[in-house]
């Protein structure tokens, strides 16, 4: 049986300040962003990056230690995961946000300067499949599942499941929500030609 073709090697070019690590290079094409040839992110070993799905390690990103980027997952600018996290799913990171500890980050967008570690959970809502943003220089440790904006700290054994479609934003200790604004609607079975009664005469 022919060994599978692999979506991307490990070059030669170290990290300019951690030479253990780097470049990985698209072997084909590994989604719409990333054609063959195209030069990655840093790892330390082919385990950090699954070679299956369009996962992908951009620009200046790193992977390093026991973590693991996989499925439709994306590292981007200057984030970093590191011990045992694991990015997956459709999860992505930006500009300085960081995955540490056994955190697992399934859903969402981390960024600005936002770090996720220890035991957290990042998840979309089961219900509609909703996901997180957890931005600007939150700390989160706990499980945040659903439409969320958190800009705080969320320590390890919180539990933030939002099963609605409203959006809940934790910032600076202050807790707000944005309610979707729904339209009433007629039951399947109402007759759609149906007039509308006139005014009683007086």
């Amino acid at each position: 049986m022919p060994e599978k073709q692999k979506k991307y090697e490990i070059t030669d070019i170290c990290h300019p300040k951690y030479p253990w690590l780097r470049r990985v290079r698209a072997l084909v094409r590994i989604n719409e962003q990333v054609e063959a040839g195209t030069l990655g992110g840093f790892v330390e070993s082919e385990a950090n990056l699954s070679q299956d799905g369009g996962c992908w390690i951009y620009d200046q990103a790193i992977c390093c230690g026991d973590a693991v980027v996989e499925k439709e997952a994306g590292m981007f600018d200057g984030t970093l995961a590191r011990d045992s996290a694991l990015i997956t799913g459709d999860a992505c990171l930006f500009d300085r946000a960081a995955a540490e500890g056994q955190c697992c980050i399934r859903s969402g967008e981390i960024k600005d300067r936002a770090r996720v570690a220890g035991d957290a959970v990042i998840s979309e809502s089961i219900l509609d499949g909703l996901s997180p943003l957890i931005a600007g220089d939150s700390h989160v440790y706990g499980e945040v599942r659903g439409r969320f904006v958190v800009k705080d700290l969320v320590l390890p054994g919180e539990k933030l499941v939002n099963p609605t479609a409203d959006l809940f934003i934790l910032e600076n200790r202050e807790r707000h929500v944005l309610v979707k604004t729904r339209e009433l609607k007629p039951p399947k079975d109402y007759p759609q030609g149906r007039k509308k009664k006139k005014d009683l005469e007086r």
